[in-house]
């Protein structure tokens, strides 16, 4: 990801740069105020980094308090065995298999001629 935002930051620069010489100077001057003052806004202060560590902190107590512990993990046992018998309950049978090969079939496919998606059957 790194590597993909260091490679989008070079082309919106690029991009940035070849704007700013279509610009008069009073637009140039405009974007620059727009630039530093941006950037000035997502500039971390004391206060923004205390308050990253504390949500960082609660983070991670709310993680170890979804460990999984040995009762839960007999409570989740017992829920898969119910979940298997109802899948097995939902199998294809012979049956439900000839019912749905015998419904016919649609497939939609985009026309170049006239523009549009249209229904083949």
């Amino acid at each position: 990801m790194k590597t993909t935002r260091s490679q989008a930051s070079k082309r919106l620069f690029k991009k940035l740069s070849a704007l700013r010489a279509t610009l008069s100077n009073e637009e140039r001057k405009i974007l620059d105020e727009l630039i530093v003052s941006e950037v000035a806004a997502h500039k971390m202060t004391s206060k923004s980094i205390g308050k990253a560590v504390s949500k960082s902190a609660n983070k991670a107590s709310e993680v170890a308090a979804h460990k999984l512990t040995s009762k839960s993990i007999g409570k989740a046992a017992g829920k898969s065995v119910n979940k298997a018998s109802e899948v097995a309950a939902h199998k294809m049978t012979s049956k439900a298999a000839s019912k749905a090969a015998s419904k016919p079939t649609f497939r939609i496919a985009f026309d170049p001629n006239s523009e549009e998606y249209k229904i083949q059957a």
